[in-house]
């Protein structure tokens, strides 16, 4: 039996591909997804414990489940605007072993979407961030909105690399 298929491997010119699972979620009123095989669990978020010397995205972790994980504003990556307070929820990615958590401002939905349904990124404007262009790999358009698809892979790069780390 053949694997699901992720986000960054549908071929959107390729007809009678199999339907992907997406978890969809707002930041600061832009819609995004993520391939369902990245997401752990979503969990409301009771206590943030800081994390001194972390890259200000890194806003802190938390326990998922006896496991130390970060959590990561993506809004300030993304060069979202900021809510006077913390988003209610974090969806839990992984990458292989890797784990982290990102905030999101609703609580997330499971959706099934075709492969038609999937678009190549429009060409970046001035207004994108260096971290836009790097980790949102395309566009999703579920019941006539835009949802543009984070890349989990390049997302946990990014946040690795030294220069996130040293400019951010």
């Amino acid at each position: 039996m053949p694997s699901p298929l992720t986000l960054g491997e549908v071929d959107i010119t390729a007809p009678g591909k199999l339907p992907s699972r997406v978890c969809v979620f707002a930041l600061s009123k832009h819609l995004y997804a993520v391939d369902l095989q990245h997401i752990r669990e979503v969990l409301p978020i009771d206590s943030i414990t800081p994390m001194p010397g972390m890259p200000p995205v890194v806003i802190g972790m938390t326990n998922v489940r006896g496991s130390v994980v970060p959590i990561v504003d993506l809004r300030l990556l993304l060069d979202l605007s900021q809510a006077e307070t913390l988003p209610p929820f974090a969806v839990v990615l992984r990458h292989e072993d890797y784990q982290l958590a990102i905030l999101v401002d609703r609580s997330p939905e499971i959706m099934t979407v075709l492969p038609e349904q999937f678009e190549p990124l429009p060409d970046s404007s001035l207004e994108d961030s260096e971290a836009s262009r790097f980790i949102v790999n395309g566009i999703v358009r579920i019941d006539d909105t835009v949802h543009q698809i984070l890349d989990v892979t390049q997302l946990v790069a990014y946040l690795d690399s030294e220069e996130t780390t040293e400019n951010v």
